[in-house]
C-alpha cells in the first residue's frame, strides 16, 4: 500500500512537472495564432505589446511636405508668419468652419452623388435606370465611356461606343469606383491666377487618394470600399475650400502679395476639420464621419476603425506615388515608409498599383 502511494506520488510529481515545463511553449504558441496572424491575412501590423506607429512621423510629415511644395511651386517654405499675412491666417481659421456652407469657397454636394449611390446599393436598379441618371450630367457620361475602353475593363478590338453597353463592362463595382470622382472633379478647377499647379496638383492627389482608399477597404474588410474612396476625396477637397478662402481673404489686402506659408499652414491646420464639416453638411453616415474625426484626432493607425486606416493609408500612398513619379522619392523607399506605418507589403502592393493606373486611365 505504501509502495502504490509512493508510485501515484511520484507520477503527478512528474505530470506537474511536465506541465510546468510545457505549459509556457503552448501557451505562446496559442498566443502566436491569435494575436500574431500571417503578414499576408493581417492588414494593420504594430510591435507586439506596443502603440504601433504614431499617426504622424517625421517621414511622414516630410512627404507631405514635398506635395505642398510641389503644389505651390516653391523650393521650401517658412513658417514665420507675422504681420498682415499672420492676421490672414488668423480669419481663414476663423471661417474655416463656416465656409463650406458659402457657394463661392464650396459648390453644394454633387445632385446626382445620393441619386446614383442609392441605385448602385439596390439589387433591383435595372441598368436603363442607370443610364439614365448618368446621362443627366455630360461630364459623367464621357467619363463612363472613357474608363469603359480603358486598358482594364474593354475585352474586345471594338470600341464601347454606348452607355449601355458602358454600364455592362465596367459592372456594379466599376461605376462605383468611377463615380465620386467624375462627379467631384470640376470643383477642383481654379481659375488661373497665384499657384497656378495647385488644382491641378491636388486633383491628382485626389485620384490617387480614392482609387488606394477603396482597395485598402478592399484588404481590411468591414469597411466599405465606395464608402471609402468618397472620403478619401474629402480631405483634398477640404484644401480646395480652404485656398478658395485664403485667396479671398487676400483679396481684401490688396498691397499684400499672397504667400505659400500661408496656405499651407491654413490646410494643415484646418484641413482635417473642414473635411469632417463637409461630410456632416452631406449627411454622410455616422461611421464615416467618425473615421474623419480619427485623422483630426491624429489617432494612430493601428487604433483606427477599418475605415478611418483606408483613408489614412489611402491618402499617404496618394502622396507617395505622386512624389515618386515626379522622381522625389524612390518607389521602395516610399513603399517601405507604408510598410513602417502598419501595412503588410502585400498590401502596400495593391494599394500602390491602384494609386498609379487610377491616373493613366
Amino acid at each position: 500500500m505504501t509502495l502504490t502511494i509512493i508510485l501515484i506520488a511520484v507520477m503527478v510529481g512528474l505530470a506537474v512537472f511536465m506541465f510546468g515545463v510545457r505549459g509556457p511553449t503552448s501557451s505562446s504558441n496559442r498566443s502566436s495564432v491569435t494575436t500574431a496572424p500571417r503578414d499576408d491575412m493581417r492588414a494593420v501590423t504594430g510591435p507586439p505589446g506596443g502603440d504601433g506607429p504614431a499617426f504622424e512621423t517625421e517621414a511622414t510629415a516630410s512627404a507631405y511636405a514635398e506635395c505642398y511644395k510641389l503644389a505651390f511651386s516653391v523650393p521650401g517654405f517658412d513658417y514665420a508668419i507675422s504681420g498682415e499675412h499672420a492676421n490672414v491666417l488668423e480669419r481663414v481659421n476663423d471661417n474655416a468652419a463656416a465656409a463650406v456652407h458659402q457657394r463661392e469657397y464650396f459648390p453644394r454636394r454633387p445632385m446626382l452623388l445620393p441619386k446614383l449611390m442609392q441605385a448602385l446599393n439596390d439589387d433591383e436598379s435595372t441598368r436603363r435606370e442607370l443610364v439614365r441618371l448618368i446621362l443627366e450630367d455630360p461630364a459623367l457620361a464621357g467619363s463612363t465611356l472613357q474608363r469603359a475602353n480603358s486598358a482594364a475593363y474593354r475585352y474586345s478590338p471594338e470600341p464601347v461606343d454606348s452607355l449601355d453597353r458602358a454600364v455592362v463592362v465596367l459592372g456594379t463595382d466599376g461605376l462605383r469606383s468611377l463615380l465620386a470622382t467624375a462627379l467631384l472633379q470640376p470643383v477642383f478647377r481654379q481659375p488661373k491666377g497665384h499657384f497656378d499647379n495647385f488644382a491641378a496638383v491636388t486633383w491628382e492627389h485626389a485620384q490617387r487618394t480614392a482609387a488606394a482608399s477603396e482597395v485598402c477597404a478592399r484588404a481590411l474588410g468591414n469597411a466599405d470600399p465606395f464608402i471609402a474612396q468618397l472620403i478619401g476625396l474629402l480631405d483634398p477637397l477640404a484644401r480646395i475650400v480652404l485656398f478658395r478662402l485664403t485667396m479671398e481673404t487676400y483679396r481684401e489686402h490688396q498691397d499684400l502679395q499672397p504667400r505659400a506659408e500661408v496656405f499651407i499652414r491654413a490646410m494643415q491646420t484646418e484641413a482635417p476639420n473642414v473635411a469632417g464639416f463637409i461630410a456632416a453638411t452631406w449627411e454622410l453616415s455616422d461611421p464615416s464621419i467618425r473615421a474623419l474625426q480619427e485623422q483630426t484626432d491624429k489617432v494612430p493607425p493601428g487604433h483606427m476603425s477599418p475605415l478611418g486606416q483606408a483613408i489614412y493609408f489611402g491618402e499617404l500612398c496618394g502622396a507617395l506615388t505622386l512624389l515618386t513619379k515626379r522622381g522625389t522619392y524612390s518607389e521602395e523607399g516610399a513603399q517601405a515608409l507604408l510598410m513602417e506605418q502598419g501595412l503588410t507589403r502585400r498590401i502596400v502592393q495593391d494599394i500602390w498599383s491602384a494609386a498609379n493606373k487610377a491616373v493613366e486611365e
